[in-house]
């Protein structure tokens, strides 16, 4: 009876088998639904057109010294393929490596075993890896870079390195989108061989904020000539350079055979004080940028450097695009308070304004640059985002996503805005 009774209740083979198969169905395309959201949308790279890095290395990644790597590269263009070569790697950035204020994004230093052009750059062994971890959409260091470089047809002295995004691998884990960019040098500021003496070609980097009228060595950097020359010209230099620009005269700082201009380009100081107060440098004035010069008597030149805090965004903090930073430049920098201050000064920075907007710097060059970076990177920005976000206690992917779209369009907007506010400052 029971046997019987199971029997009846059977269900037909084909209909079993029907059943089974619409269970393997559903569940090959739950399987492929998860595979395509955490393969596709997690590794990019498969269908981004950036390059891919990737960085091998054995021992843990210090900010105090270099450790060994190999690392190759793999382009959809065979002629930027590289690699692996034999190479060193080091996290860069103060606040980057260490401290209460450690980033988990970390950007990178690499140096070669020998000089090499990546991804069509100039032919070199020291290459900067920019994690763009406090530049929310991705887009401002690349941005600010662009800017400065544009005015080089302009002004020879507006030199900055030149940069690429590409994705990253790291013991074959994916990091995320980086940029990567030449270094700031002596082969990149075309500077002659060192001397040994202060007639020299050098560098000096501004890299911790100091007191107005005040030169501490601490604060600074000598780049070039750099250690292996064995020639420390930096203290002698500044010291000078300080006290003539604290202790002067206004008849003597103007003076226009040995006053300020004849120590710096002019154009370049011009130049220096438009794009600086246009981007509105934040953490800046007081440090971060270069003191560059050839062999004298050939004069000093500046250039701009650090961005995270530029173009009105801060990770998700915004500034006005009609923020007035000229107390604030003064206050930080002795040399542009006096500079600021002359009537002359100023005229010329009204009249260069000018002529930048008209022949380069229009709206639509800017917004235009803008544009091309953003199609540039939209695929990756909020994956980027996601993966290191600054605040992890928000974790809504559509928050998140959201977070992304809105720093893109603000800051779209304000580079309109900022302009029309310095073509009014300026005018």
């Amino acid at each position: 009876m029971r046997a019987s009774k199971r029997f009846i209740n059977k269900k037909p083979m084909h209909q079993r088998r029907k059943e089974v198969l619409v269970i393997f169905i559903s569940g090959l395309i739950v399987f492929s639904a998860i595979f395509i959201y955490s393969y596709i949308r997690y590794s990019p790279v498969l269908f981004s057109e950036h390059p891919k890095i990737n960085i091998v290395c054995n021992e843990e990644l210090s900010n105090d010294y270099s450790i060994s790597c190999t690392i190759e590269i793999d382009s959809k263009n065979p002629k930027d393929t590289v690699g692996p070569l034999n190479s060193k790697i080091r996290i860069r950035g103060s606040g980057a490596g260490k401290g209460a204020n450690a980033w988990p994004k970390k950007g990178y230093r690499i140096e070669l075993s020998q000089q090499k052009s990546l991804l069509g750059l100039r032919k070199d062994d020291d290459w900067i890896l920019f994690a763009m971890y406090m530049d929310y959409p991705r887009m401002r260091i690349k941005m600010c870079l662009e800017l400065w470089r544009s005015l080089e047809p302009f002004n020879p002295t507006a030199i900055l390195p030149r940069s690429k995004y590409v994705t990253l691998y790291l013991n074959g884990e994916f990091q995320g989108l980086y940029l990567l960019a030449e270094k700031n040098d002596r082969r990149l500021f075309g500077l002659d061989d060192a001397q040994n003496n202060i007639n020299s070609s050098l560098i000096f980097q501004y890299r911790y904020p100091d007191p107005i009228g005040i030169y501490r060595s601490e604060n600074w950097e000598q780049d070039w000539p750099n250690e292996g020359e064995n020639i420390y010209i930096m203290d002698e230099i500044m010291t000078d350079l300080v006290f003539f620009i604290h202790d002067s005269s206004d008849e003597l700082f103007f003076n226009p055979i040995n006053g300020i201009f004849a120590k710096f380009d002019k154009l370049n100081l011009i130049d220096f004080y438009l794009y600086n107060f246009f981007i509105l440098h934040g953490d800046f004035w007081n440090k971060n940028y270069y003191i560059a010069r050839n062999t004298y008597p050939n004069k000093f030149f500046l250039i701009p450097w650090d961005f995270d805090r530029s173009l009105g965004q801060y990770i998700w903090k915004s500034s006005d695009a009609y923020d007035n930073r000229e107390d604030l430049i003064r206050s930080r920098n002795e040399m542009y308070d006096r500079l600021i201050k002359n009537e002359e000064f100023m005229e010329d920075c009204k009249t260069r304004w000018k002529y930048l907007r008209e022949e380069l710097w229009t709206n639509e060059y800017i917004l235009e640059m803008a544009s091309e970076i953003y199609s540039d990177i939209k695929d990756l920005q909020e994956i980027d985002a996601q993966m290191w976000d600054p605040y992890p206690t928000i974790t809504n992917n559509i928050k998140n996503s959201n977070q992304v779209d809105e720093s893109v369009r603000e800051l779209f907007e304000w580079l309109t805005d900022r302009l029309d506010f310095c073509d009014s400052y300026f005018s």
